[in-house]
């Protein structure tokens, strides 16, 4: 099958995409994924697989929020983690719900009221009033306080939203970032901040891949069979059809 966004690339698409979830799903580093496909007579270098990811991450960010569920919720918790590039911190900020379904991310190089407000704007925009939820659980960094006061003005969120800064009501999320900064670190560090963004967009994809937030669009569910189909599953985003033995 022809695909345009494979375009002029020497290698099958399912190959791509075959790295595009191993890297973003595994902390290991290109190399070791150029030594895996090298067992399987696959020569590639593992700056083209680099190359690809930084590509194809984004790309599979959009198509996923194409087939992403809004669901009501009647908290949410929002927390933000730690990512360097090029010797300075900058800041991953992160929404899951009470099932632990990741709902948006958003990455700042600086963590201040303008950033939360932006992040929280963002975990909005899919959702009317009516559909919010009524319990906001944050840390007690005053721009999340900031910016849920400009949302309620702007009309963008509920008048009658709760913020709760409870350490325990956020343990949750705190444990979420645990396999999203394993993958951070094993990347050995980023010097570009346009390229860590788009690295986090294919590891924070991956990972709600992962947690079965897509599990409604694969053809068969059953457990011993949802690796195969959610690889399925991101194949046919990009109209890749492969037909597994």
């Amino acid at each position: 099958m022809t695909n345009h966004e494979f375009k002029w690339k020497h290698f099958a698409p399912d190959i791509i995409l075959w790295c595009l979830r191993w890297y973003g799903s595994t902390p290991m580093s290109y190399a070791n994924l150029s030594d895996m496909l090298a067992e399987r007579g696959i020569s590639v270098n593992r700056s083209t697989i680099y190359r690809w990811f930084i590509e194809y991450a984004p790309t599979l960010r959009k198509k996923l929020r194409r087939h992403q569920f809004i669901r009501t919720d009647s908290s949410w918790q929002l927390d933000e983690t730690y990512v360097k590039v090029k010797g300075k911190w900058h800041y991953l900020y992160r929404a899951i719900n009470k099932q632990g379904e990741t709902l948006d991310f958003y990455f700042s190089h600086k963590r201040n009221k303008e950033a939360a407000y932006q992040f929280l704007r963002r975990c909005l925009r899919y959702y009317d009033v009516d559909n919010q939820p009524k319990k906001l659980n944050t840390n007690k960094h005053s721009s999340y306080a900031n910016a849920i006061a400009r949302l309620k003005k702007e009309g963008r969120l509920r008048a009658d939203v709760e913020q709760r800064q409870v350490k325990y009501l956020n343990n949750g999320i705190e444990s979420d970032h645990a396999p999203i900064k394993k993958l951070v670190v094993a990347t050995g560090g980023f010097k570009i901040r346009k390229r860590a963004w788009s690295t986090i967009q294919g590891f924070e994809s991956l990972r709600m891949v992962n947690k079965g937030q897509f599990d409604f669009w694969l053809r068969n569910d059953e457990r011993k069979t949802l690796v195969r189909e959610r690889s399925a599953f991101i194949n046919r985003l990009f109209n890749v059809e492969v037909v597994y033995q």
